[in-house]
């Protein structure tokens, strides 16, 4: 199988882990106190990730999002179109090096990316990219994370 099959799979596995975590925090959400505290499947199977934001369609096409980990930080917004979107912002690294990772996916994970942008220590880094999924309704969300 070739490099670049695998990175899809590895892409779609890591879109379909974040779609289980958003469908986890959405039941936890609603859950009496006895069910949140009992870890569910989708919960234990989803890889490390610290401080996440979902920024999803809504009304509004423009969403920010702000996330921070210690001292360093990310902000920005995702611009949500028909079928594309655009991301923009910067990542603030304070004491150490900090890459920060976008993961958008449609609602059957038929269009995806994975993209992620670093600073090096003491030093901002903005950021601008656009994406594009041609099929009706375009994105449905994308998961704005440090991962560790």
């Amino acid at each position: 199988m070739p490099t670049t099959t695998h990175r899809k799979i590895g892409r779609l596995a890591r879109a379909t882990a974040a779609l289980a975590t958003a469908m986890a925090v959405l039941a936890t959400a609603t859950a009496t106190p006895a069910q949140a505290a009992a870890p569910t499947p989708a919960q234990a199977a989803v890889p490390h990730r610290v401080h996440v934001a979902t920024i999803m369609v809504a009304e509004s096409s423009t969403q920010p999002f702000s996330i921070t980990y210690g001292a360093s930080i990310t902000e920005g917004t995702v611009t949500f179109y028909n079928r594309s979107l655009d991301i923009s912002g910067y990542v603030k690294a304070v004491s150490a090096s900090r890459t920060v990772e976008f993961v958008g996916y449609n609602g059957n994970l038929s269009c995806y990316f994975d993209e992620t942008r670093t600073a090096s220590a003491g030093t901002t880094r903005t950021f601008g990219f656009g994406e594009t999924c041609d099929v009706a309704g375009g994105f449905a969300a994308v998961d704005v994370y440090f991962p560790v």
